[in-house]
């Protein structure tokens, strides 16, 4: 399916929402896919086929273990069922057994419960009790830890700005425009609601490329590309205040020796 869409894996993860290096594992056999996935590849690739996830949940079975387990559990109760003797064939009498030395312990201490019952009794107790009480007490210590709650963002609008948005613990951004300059580089308009912080990303075509991104009362922020870079390499702005993420602005220059710049906005 991925290979008849024709999309590349970065081209893939972005129209997912799943990264790159779990398509990877995906398509490589080497992790086997969630339903989440599999329901976002049909989405993303033109003709999926029908019939797809009936077979992802049979996969499913079959990579966890089910199947198997219902084959081991069908063949033991038929084997159980051929191998148990018949009730109604007489059986012979067997040689008298001859007690063994763990079964005389048994007896002695069975005489011994007889003879000293209250004795008997509370040293079963005392038993218990050193292993009840250090199980109650990790049972304690567990229920009385206080529950770890969910982490605020690390920045918020000024605070966020000039950091890298890769290094930023930020909620899951979404792209508010996307716009493909002249010479084929793709630009995005990238936002995080949480943080309410805004950045540019780009996919590179060439080198010595400048990428910057404005919104009104901000100070804009840019980022050049002095390096070749391969193509599914990305090059961000540090991120920017957004109060007003329909505001922001992204503007592209080419290179220092082709003058002008391509913008563009959000929604």
């Amino acid at each position: 399916m991925k290979d008849s869409s024709g999309l590349t894996l970065a081209e893939l993860a972005e129209s997912t929402a799943i990264s790159k290096s779990s398509w990877e594992r995906y398509l490589n056999g080497k992790q086997f896919p969630p339903r989440h996935a599999v329901e976002a590849l049909c989405r993303a690739a033109p003709n999926p086929g029908p019939g797809i996830l009936d077979r992802w949940a049979r996969a499913d079975a079959a990579w966890s273990g089910r199947e198997q387990s219902v084959v081991r559990t069908t063949g033991t109760s038929v084997s159980s069922a051929v191998d148990a003797p018949d009730a109604t064939v007489p059986r012979r009498p067997g040689p008298r057994r001859r007690f063994r030395p763990a079964h005389k312990v048994m007896l002695a201490v069975s005489q011994r419960i007889t003879r000293r019952p209250v004795v008997t009794v509370v040293g079963v107790l005392l038993a218990s009790a050193t292993m009840i009480v250090p199980a109650a007490l990790f049972h304690a210590s567990r229920t009385s830890a206080p529950v770890p709650t969910a982490l605020p963002p690390v920045c918020r609008l000024q605070s966020c700005a000039g950091r890298d948005p890769r290094a930023t613990a930020c909620e899951d951004p979404k792209t508010l425009a996307s716009h493909t300059a002249a010479d084929g580089t793709r630009l995005d308009l990238r936002l995080s609601p949480g943080c309410r912080a805004g950045w540019i990303r780009a996919r590179p075509t060439h080198a010595n490329f400048r990428i910057e991104i404005s919104s009104p009362g901000e100070r804009p922020w840019s980022a050049t590309a002095t390096a070749p870079t391969a193509a599914e390499d990305l090059v961000t702005t540090p991120m920017i205040a957004a109060p007003e993420p329909d505001r922001l602005q992204a503007c592209y220059y080419p290179t220092a020796g082709r003058p002008g710049r391509e913008c563009f906005g959000g929604p």
